[in-house]
């Protein structure tokens, strides 16, 4: 049976026509990779993932999000963006199984690690994938030093914020997904973040989230 067979996420082209959630992402984004793997984790009933294609974005994205922004999700009348606000709007709107951690501290915690990895390291990744190449050279090595200085954050067991899989961790995957493609190798002691991520790619969420183009990749050994 397919992974995707046990799931009510849909992650390409055959939405629910009553479908509540709906959301905009491109292919490779690390931040709508983010959100696709929430929805798949959630088993969001019927939601809908639209993959836009660049110069070729949706007139309804454009009157939703007039920054046209991705990843961008509707729910009925709700509009919200950037992937972190969704992430955790996800979080609320559909509690069960829950992605962040009761206690306020944790919390806190939670949201300062999310807040980081939107402004500091995908920042990073953008510069990597669209910058001259003296300054995508400067971006990949200052990436490589960031995960080099933050193993910690990938435990040998458990998950970001203890035993169970969160919203971070969701984070953590898209852009480890990544790291292949942006031309990018581990660390020196980087096995416990290799480890990391080969437990957090064999979840079936995770291989639910991935879009065509990615799953086409990876069967040719590529990212």
């Amino acid at each position: 049976m397919s992974l995707r067979a046990k799931t009510k996420y849909v992650p390409a082209a055959k939405p629910a026509s009553n479908a509540g959630v709906t959301l905009y992402c491109s292919a490779d984004q690390v931040g709508c990779h983010w959100v696709r793997l929430v929805l798949a984790e959630k088993d969001v009933p019927g939601a809908r993932v639209l993959v836009q294609v660049a110069g070729r974005l949706s007139e309804d994205l454009a009157v939703l999000n007039p920054a046209q922004s991705l990843p961008t999700l509707t729910d009925r009348e709700t509009v919200i963006y950037p992937a972190r606000l969704i992430a955790e709007f996800l979080d609320e709107r559909y509690p069960h199984p829950p992605m962040m951690p009761p206690e306020a501290a944790l919390r806190a915690r939670l949201r300062m690690a999310m807040g980081q990895l939107e402004q500091d390291w995908l920042v990073l990744v953008k510069t990597i994938e669209s910058a001259p190449a003296a300054q995508a050279r400067a971006a990949r090595k200052q990436l490589s030093d960031q995960l080099a200085a933050n193993g910690r954050l990938f435990p040998a067991r458990g998950w970001f914020l203890g035993l169970e899989f969160g919203i971070a961790d969701c984070a953590w995957a898209a852009l480890l997904w990544r790291l292949a493609s942006l031309k990018l190798q581990l660390p020196s002691g980087g096995e416990p973040i290799r480890r990391y991520a080969e437990r957090v790619f064999a979840r079936p969420a995770f291989a639910a989230s991935l879009v065509e183009s990615q799953r086409t990749a990876a069967s040719k050994g590529q990212r």
